[in-house]
């Protein structure tokens, strides 16, 4: 409610939406409800660019449950951020996953999922049991 109220004032907003949300790009609370497409060349004035869908649909997660990857951590774009032409603003280049050697478990029955914090009552000494995302903006040169 809050981002279409803003987007109907402000058709030009640059809005970012952030978050574990737990669940996953293409889900229905992510594209009906946030209105919320993979496809960067149909994003509409009302909807958000979410770039981690083409992630998910290739198998690449921020977190792992019972040997399957989700991608909660999601990071979308309102239209104008995407804007190639806008002179002197910041505008999304690409997004990316964040996971270093030492955030990744490398044994045990978590081998290849983000460290934890504790598995269960013992200590681990891990980062997250989600990678964090990340995206990078541009800015051209003046």
């Amino acid at each position: 409610r809050a981002i279409d109220s803003i987007l109907a004032k402000e058709p030009e907003a640059n809005i970012m939406l952030m978050g574990d949300l737990n669940d996953n790009p293409t889900n229905t609370s992510i594209t009906k409800v946030l209105q919320a497409t993979g496809k960067i060349d149909k994003v509409g004035a009302t909807e958000l660019y979410n770039p981690w869908v083409d992630y998910y649909n290739r198998g690449i997660g921020t977190l792992a449950y019972q040997d399957a990857w989700a991608l909660f951590d999601q990071i979308m774009l309102s239209k104008n951020i995407l804007n190639k032409s806008a002179a002197g603003h910041f505008r999304f280049y690409k997004a990316n996953i964040f996971k270093r050697e030492d955030m990744i478990q490398s044994s045990g029955r978590y081998k290849g999922y983000p460290k934890r914090t504790y598995d269960f009552d013992s200590y681990i000494s891990g980062f997250s049991d989600h990678f964090p995302t990340y995206i990078t903006l541009i800015k051209a040169l003046e």
